[in-house]
């Protein structure tokens, strides 16, 4: 059995009593930590629990999520040996990947809850969850493509300046460059540091120093204007995107009318259906198409097809 307990987001005094208690009476098990790089890991110093943790597999390892892969893959090893009891920040179910990676692989486990850093963050960002707001993993910049920026916006794990301006280059597509954000680190603890910063100011406010406690909270942005024209459009008007192939051959079709009809009426004519195709295209898709973009595949089909 791999117990996944959460240690709770900030000291000892965070941990729950069961989780406590659990851990005292099954020393015999494997303890494993996932970092030492926290608070709670005091505990286990002050009650004499042998314990390992995964904190290597972050040296050896090229990007988060082959660190991830290699932490949820040892779990698995080490249980086939003995039961584990698998420490974790916060809540095991809570901005947590190698949560997710083992209970994908296996049904031996039971989750065993701290308490999450998120009740802490709603209070020192001074906003309501019920009002919407989105959870984001700074580590997965595939998931900064469809923000909506009128929600508050929590982004866990931005480790560093580097990773800070990764997810500033892509929260720049929403908002204004000065947008003023809030960054949170070891919250609850009694090395809690909160500070502001403009969102093109980020990487340099965050700085080299690495830390795994660090949340960034991205206020609503009440003067966004959405560019997606699916947002201002009925239903019914969506295309579905088995209809592309349909389109394609719509925009084949006008780009032939442009180069054989090249009068200034017709010209105009056949620009303005151009135009309502892409229009159209843009419609089957949650994706953004560039003209340039579809006039080189196109092109490209073309020269393939002789």
């Amino acid at each position: 059995m791999i117990y996944i307990i959460g240690l709770g987001p900030n000291e000892e005094i965070s941990i729950k009593e069961n989780i406590k208690n659990l851990i005292l009476e099954n020393k015999d098990k494997t303890v494993i930590a996932r970092t030492k790089e926290h608070f709670a890991i005091s505990f286990l110093d002050k009650n004499n629990i042998e314990y390992e943790t995964c904190d290597k597999f972050y040296e050896s390892s090229e990007d988060f999520s082959n660190t991830y892969e290699k932490i949820a893959e040892y779990i698995l090893s080490k249980n086939e040996e003995n039961d584990v009891l698998y420490l974790l920040p916060g809540h095991p179910m809570v901005a947590e990947m190698t949560t997710k990676l083992i209970i994908n692989k296996t049904d031996d486990y039971k989750i065993i809850g701290g308490e999450s850093f998120l009740d802490i963050c709603f209070n020192y960002a001074g906003f309501d969850p019920v009002e919407g707001f989105i959870l984001i993993d700074a580590t997965n910049i595939e998931s900064f493509k469809d923000i909506d920026p009128s929600k508050h916006i929590l982004i866990t794990q931005c480790y560093d300046d580097l990773t800070a301006a990764n997810i500033s280059v892509e929260l720049e597509k929403y908002y204004p460059y000065n947008h003023n954000v809030l960054i949170m680190e070891n919250v609850g603890s009694y090395l809690e540091k909160k500070y502001n910063s403009e969102l093109y100011e980020l990487s340099s406010i965050v700085g080299e120093e690495v830390n795994n406690l660090r949340t960034v909270y991205i206020p609503p942005y009440k003067e966004y204007v959405s560019y997606n024209l699916k947002n201002y459009l009925p239903e019914a008007e969506f295309f579905d995107e088995k209809d592309t192939s349909y389109l394609i051959e719509k925009l084949e079709t006008s780009i032939k009318n442009i180069k054989d009809n090249r009068n200034i009426d017709n010209i105009e004519k056949n620009l303005a259906e151009l135009i309502r195709i892409v229009l159209d295209f843009e419609n089957a898709s949650d994706e953004y198409y560039s003209i340039d973009n579809i006039i080189k595949i196109l092109s490209l089909k073309e020269y393939n097809n002789g």
